[in-house]
C-alpha cells in the first residue's frame, strides 16, 4: 500500500465532496484508522472522527470530513499523482501501484 496515494485519494475524494470509506480500498480497519489519523493530526481535514476501544480503532468516519487548505496544498504539491489518478472505482488498483 502507498500511504501517499491512499492520502491523495481520501483528499482528492473530499474534494469532490464524496465519502471515502475502508472498503473502497481493500485495507484493514486498523489501516484505515491509522491513514484517517495521520489525515486529521496532520491538518490535511477535519471533522474527521475516530473512535478507540482498548487501544485500537473501533470506529472511522470521515461522512463529516471536510479537506482544508494544507490538504488543497497536498493535493497541489503531488499533481504528479493528479494525472493517474483515476477516481474512487480504480483507487484499490492505483494504490497497489
Amino acid at each position: 500500500m502507498d500511504r501517499r496515494k491512499l492520502v491523495y485519494s481520501i483528499l482528492k475524494e473530499l474534494q469532490e465532496g464524496n465519502e471515502p470509506k475502508q472498503t473502497d480500498y481493500e485495507i484493514t480497519y486498523e489501516q484505515w484508522g491509522e491513514i484517517a489519523e495521520l489525515i486529521r493530526d496532520e491538518g490535511y481535514a477535519k471533522g474527521v472522527s475516530i473512535l478507540y476501544a482498548d487501544d485500537s480503532v473501533y470506529f472511522v468516519s470521515l461522512s463529516s470530513a471536510k479537506i482544508t487548505m494544507k490538504g488543497i496544498e497536498y493535493l497541489e504539491a503531488n499533481s504528479a499523482m493528479a494525472r493517474m489518478y483515476k477516481g474512487l472505482k480504480e483507487a484499490r488498483e492505483w494504490i497497489k501501484l
